[in-house]
């Protein structure tokens, strides 16, 4: 997990112990970077300190939410009269998830909190659609697919699915064959472009920075893929199609109906990716 921070020294240093090398922590320097950092960058979880420029304030945080509705957000303070005092309006906000120094910031229990974050709701939407079909497949492969939908970022080809999957390539291709997906690049592609769709839903995130954020080179490869999936442009996609339309779309994508693809045959756009150009080999 990749989490973004803005907190002063004391606290920067103890989140930095509880994460470890497991995850990445960058830490911003002011208001403004922090807003970068999340418009940018993979971020999985901001980690936030209402004080943390030496001022108890609310507005920066409620703007932040406000930007990137999705992003989850931890509140991590000193108690003081005046924190809680920001705790209470933050909560009427909607942020709910506040973790206290010296008092819930043991290591261990504090990383659970961190790691437990809920993802994106749209990939557990996606997954519980998909859920019979999956479980068809090998478990390690499920886990992996499950992984790439919470965390696309770390997938940029089939290869990195089969190897989360702990499988030859060529035994991942004939695994989600013989189950009824559709190729593993399509499978890596849905995932990239059900967090885009998340992503675009944020007034914060430009279309360019989606595509950044998502592992792309240049925008227009990008609009190339938002294109083929749902016929529309991503300014259009953010405006006019909707979260279970987003979900079914791509389920249909991942998961074709018994027939719609014969034995050994992909759709001209799963052939177009069965030999990935420089986008699709780069690292997500």
């Amino acid at each position: 997990m990749e989490f973004a921070a803005y907190l002063p020294p004391q606290l920067l240093s103890h989140l930095q112990r509880v994460i470890g090398r497991e995850h990445t922590l960058v830490a911003a320097s002011g208001w403004s970077e922090l807003d970068q950092l999340v418009r940018r960058t993979p971020v999985d979880v901001a980690v936030l300190d209402p004080g943390a420029d030496g001022v108890v304030r609310t507005d920066q945080i409620v703007e932040l939410v406000r930007r990137y509705p999705s992003l989850p957000v931890v509140i991590y303070t000193v108690l003081t009269p005046q924190s809680l005092r920001a705790v209470v309006e933050l909560s009427n906000h909607g942020l709910q998830q506040v973790v206290l120094h010296r008092f819930d910031d043991e290591p261990r229990r504090f990383l659970e909190t961190l790691e437990q974050q809920p993802g994106v709701s749209l990939s557990e939407a996606l997954l519980d659609r998909l859920a019979a079909p999956l479980a068809t497949l090998p478990t390690t492969l499920v886990r992996a697919i499950e992984r790439m939908y919470r965390r696309p970022r770390g997938f940029g080809d089939a290869s990195d699915l089969a190897r989360e999957a702990g499988m030859p390539r060529r035994t991942l291709y004939r695994v989600l064959e013989m189950a009824g997906f559709a190729h593993p690049s399509i499978m890596v592609r849905g995932a990239r472009l059900l967090r885009a769709y998340a992503y675009l839903r944020d007034p914060g995130h430009l279309v360019d920075d989606v595509a950044t954020k998502l592992g792309y080179s240049n925008q227009q490869r990008f609009a190339k893929h938002v294109r083929e999936t749902f016929d529309v442009t991503p300014l259009t996609l953010r405006r006019t199609v909707s979260a279970d339309e987003c979900v079914a779309r791509i389920a249909a994508m991942l998961y074709p109906e018994a027939g719609a693809l014969q034995s050994g045959e992909w759709s001209r756009a799963d052939r177009e990716v069965d030999v990935p150009d420089a986008d699709d080999r780069e690292p997500a």
